[in-house]
């Protein structure tokens, strides 16, 4: 109960949070303002953000400190160039999705050249946010860690990867680093600007990586073997004996099924074992249920 009382008061800290820098929708720019809206207020889970805090509070133990704040910030920011990645990665020019988070993809109903302008608009509101942290310093080691995880060696490089494979038979490494930079690089990055504001030494910002890193991975896993069992059993004819992927271009069809599952559950192990050293870390092991929990 405790547990999921904080995690609920994160949650909602986080909204407020977003909710105060996206600011109004009306006045001068008003179309750009509700598309900005639109793309951060239309669902999705808040796990980077939360992610993020939960770190930071679990290294500073837990105690009341005046730097919750400043990694409220960088929470804040986080979340706001996840949500600009995906208004540029379901263009028509880019991934061409048509739907987000069961809603109609930003595009589909405030055009192109707004999605556009969302994205950038995004972007830039998330590094001048990390501005205002305080002290300056750990203001600049954020704005580092989070231009490096967005730039070409990270999320926007991923996306780069996925484009030019998108008509091509997928290989496996090819795979993992497009997940790694399109889902890992902002997981990496919540959890070093955690252990950054949290004044952590080199040895925690690894295994913080490591950790958030792992998470990253399971969960596109199992999204694969979500996407491609029920693909597979909708198809299935009452004879057939076998169920496969219908995607060659998933962890499902490169490893099969088992194979991949078993690769999840070393990831979890992993991920645990990272940090059960640590004191408080209810809340991070809570990340590792929920992400268990989704395995079919």
């Amino acid at each position: 109960m405790l547990l999921q009382k904080y995690i609920e008061s994160r949650l909602d800290m986080i909204e407020t949070s977003l909710k105060e820098y996206l600011g109004t929708q009306s006045g001068p720019n008003k179309q750009l303002k509700q598309a900005m809206h639109y793309a951060v207020f239309s669902g999705g889970k808040r796990w980077r953000p939360l992610l993020l805090l939960s770190i930071y509070e679990m290294l500073m133990r837990m105690r009341k400190n005046t730097g919750l704040p400043q990694a409220l910030k960088a929470a804040t920011a986080v979340e706001l160039v996840h949500n600009a990645s995906l208004v540029h990665d379901d263009l028509p020019i880019i991934m061409n999705k048509t739907e987000r988070r069961s809603q109609p993809a930003l595009h589909t109903k405030f055009g192109n050249a707004t999605a556009i302008l969302t994205g950038d608009a995004l972007y830039t509101l998330a590094f001048e946010v990390l501005g205002q942290i305080s002290p300056p310093s750990k203001a600049l080691s954020c704005i580092r860690i989070l231009s490096n995880s967005a730039s070409s060696f990270g999320l926007i490089g991923g996306q780069a990867v996925a484009l030019e494979s998108k008509h091509k038979v997928m290989k496996m490494n090819t795979l993992h680093y497009i997940d790694l930079k399109k889902v890992g690089s902002l997981l990496e990055a919540s959890a070093d600007m955690a252990c950054t504001l949290a004044s952590a030494d080199d040895s925690v910002h690894i295994i913080m990586k490591s950790f958030a890193s792992n998470l990253g991975m399971a969960y596109q896993m199992i999204e694969d073997i979500t996407a491609d069992y029920s693909s597979s059993v909708e198809d299935l004819d009452f004879e057939e004996q076998f169920i496969t992927p219908t995607s060659r271009n998933s962890y499902t069809g490169l490893m099969g099924f088992d194979k991949t599952r078993t690769e999840v559950e070393k990831l979890l192990s992993e991920a645990e074992d990272l940090i059960k050293p640590f004191p408080h870390n209810e809340a991070l092991r809570e990340f590792v249920q929920m992400i268990q929990e989704r395995i079919p």
